[in-house]
């Protein structure tokens, strides 16, 4: 049995929806998780978070898993990390904060993809957070995710991108919640 990842989304609309804002701490709860079974989000440790997916994802099956953290990159033709679309500006997805969450989000998922015992096709869809005006909790921004998700513009990703994992099948398309947090 495996999960298998889809970077990209369903044709279909009735799948269950997951979001995970993604955090990297090792001694605080730092992810928030939202999804249609709970009422309101909740503040979990990372690993706690990856098993509490693992379990949404055996009783429900094919989904939605949406992550608020990097799930592609782009390097330039040298071979440079560069931005993968003008909604990163002066926030690349290889320095600072993306840089955490593009390694949060490989520990996540590749765990995720042990221990799940359950055949089922999780579409990914990155969230892009930023530009933020005030601090916001985790469980905050999963809650926003989760309301916004469907009217959330997609973003134009570059040529050339690539998913963060080669378990990844197509390039995950990445979704702006700025204009509901504040930001530019």
């Amino acid at each position: 049995m495996a999960v298998s990842f889809i970077g990209g989304e369903p044709g279909r609309s009735d799948l269950p929806l997951m979001v995970v804002d993604l955090g990297y701490s090792a001694r605080r709860p730092s992810c928030g998780l939202m999804h249609e079974g709970l009422s309101r989000p909740e503040s979990l440790m990372f690993g706690e978070c990856i098993s509490a997916v693992r379990r949404r994802i055996e009783e429900t099956g094919d989904g939605i898993l949406v992550l608020e953290g990097v799930l592609s990159t782009y390097h330039d033709d040298r071979g440079n990390p560069d931005i993968r679309g003008s909604f990163e500006k002066r926030m690349g997805w290889y320095y600072g904060p993306g840089a955490v969450t593009l390694a949060a989000a490989r520990q996540f998922l590749g765990e995720l993809q042990k221990r799940a015992q359950v055949e089922a096709t999780i579409y990914l869809v990155e969230a892009f957070l930023s530009f933020k005006r005030r601090h916001r909790s985790h469980c905050e921004d999963a809650l926003t995710i989760f309301r916004h998700f469907r009217e959330a513009p997609v973003q134009e990703l570059r040529p050339g991108c690539v998913p963060i994992l080669p378990d990844i099948h197509g390039v995950p398309p990445v979704r702006s919640f700025v204009r509901w947090v504040g930001g530019e």
